[in-house]
């Protein structure tokens, strides 16, 4: 089992998961009761209504996602300032192993993108 591609396939399913649900929310007939900020949402429906507007919102929204995940995973890996207060590790549960033991899990999540999205 490769631990690291099934930790890397669901941050993937999840970052699609939320694009998918910020474009929906842009639909005036959405439920938005999930969100906080369904004012908001309803001021961004009035504003990105076309198909190319929301598709530039869309790969807005998947880059931000992406640049969350990826400062997470920096500083999972130890390449930020908590590591100067503690170090943090990914470790399975099951198997006691470290997930970015023998690479960074921030360079190791941009390469299964790079992989997975250019065959999407």
């Amino acid at each position: 089992m490769d631990e690291r591609r099934i930790l890397f396939e669901r941050l993937k399913r999840i970052k699609d998961y939320w694009v998918k649900t910020s474009i929906e929310s842009l639909d005036e007939k959405t439920d938005l009761i999930w969100s906080e900020y369904e004012e908001e949402y309803k001021l961004l429906q009035s504003l990105i209504s076309g198909e190319d507007a929301k598709k530039a919102y869309s790969k807005v929204i998947d880059e931000l996602l992406k640049g969350t995940i990826h400062s997470i995973l920096v500083m999972l890996d130890g390449g930020d300032e908590l590591t100067d207060m503690f170090s943090i590790d990914v470790i399975n549960a099951d198997t006691h192993k470290s997930l970015n033991e023998d690479s960074s899990l921030h360079e190791g999540f941009f390469e299964f993108l790079m992989d997975v999205e250019d065959n999407e």
